[in-house]
């Protein structure tokens, strides 16, 4: 279990105690802290006396968002991996549930589920475009058909990285797709790479909670903008690899990457905030994508 965390010490006690609660109880938790401040190592020292199984590491500098997750990453030693980010919740039966699926299933690279929104007081939340349930049932999914989903509608219906149990050895680097490092979509390249070897299941019931809070980078349209690369370089690179595998499949893609972009556009400059499109070079990427399905 893998606790990335940046100055949410309540956010991160509730997230811990989750993990403390789960029915499958050898789970080996690795807490990663690039805050700036010792507020959450304070918050942590009952726990870290009482349970020996929680690794704390008070990094040094500032990692960053992707640098301190990937260093979890490096010092995992379990089998599986499941990360849970620090405003995030986990229900007790999360591990159990998604783990016996792998003792089952030898095809199988990546275990999701429903997660349930919630606000920045626990409160449940309507779901979004992104989190709406997939199906009424538990299924197990092709992992080309579902990664193909993805990337046909620039959106990460798996889930943020708290939603996913993997093997540790399916993945060589968490954040990273055909050797290429990523930033904003940190969580989907991952997935990518994933579902490039082997299958899915998707558990309907909800497994986990996702914090929608003010205090999120995600939210901005700065982050929306600097995404836009990274989406067509994910398309691109997992044309290259297998997915979206006709051509009337890639093109449907980047036509529907086109739409997504223009949604960001649009928010960008109903903010105020045309800057930031001149910055990441929009206008570049998008004319390489508009030439590449005409011509």
């Amino acid at each position: 279990m893998l606790i990335p965390t940046y100055n949410r010490p309540h956010y991160l006690e509730l997230a811990v105690q989750s993990v403390l609660m789960q029915t499958y109880k050898k789970i080996e938790i690795i807490i990663t802290d690039n805050s700036t401040n010792l507020e959450s190592q304070a918050r942590l020292a009952p726990y870290l006396e009482k349970h020996p199984q929680i690794k704390y590491v008070k990094n040094e500098r500032d990692l960053g968002y992707v640098e301190n997750c990937q260093r979890g990453f490096a010092l995992a030693s379990g089998d599986y991996i499941n990360y849970l980010m620090d405003d995030d919740l986990f229900c007790r039966e999360k591990i159990e549930k998604m783990l016996s699926f792998y003792l089952q299933h030898a095809d199988i690279t990546l275990v999701t589920s429903y997660r349930q929104l919630m606000d920045e007081a626990g409160n449940p939340l309507a779901p979004i475009a992104a989190t709406r349930k997939l199906f009424e049932e538990t299924a197990m999914l092709d992992g080309k058909v579902l990664g193909n989903f993805v990337l046909s509608n620039c959106l990460n219906v798996i889930g943020e990285p708290t939603t996913v149990l993997f093997r540790r050895k399916d993945l060589e680097r968490f954040g990273a797709y055909k050797g290429k490092s990523y930033k904003m979509l940190i969580d989907v390249a991952s997935w990518m790479s994933l579902l490039s070897k082997g299958n899915a299941v998707y558990i309907s019931e909800t497994l986990s909670q996702f914090r929608l809070h003010s205090n999120q980078s995600q939210k901005s349209i700065s982050t929306s903008v600097s995404a836009i690369q990274e989406w067509l370089d994910l398309i691109r690179d997992a044309r290259a690899e297998g997915f979206l595998d006709h051509d009337t499949a890639y093109k449907t893609a980047l036509n529907q990457y086109l739409t997504h972009c223009s949604q960001i556009i649009q928010q960008a400059i109903h903010s105020n905030d045309c800057s930031i499109l001149k910055t990441n070079r929009v206008g570049e990427i998008l004319g390489s994508c508009i030439a590449e399905i005409v011509g």
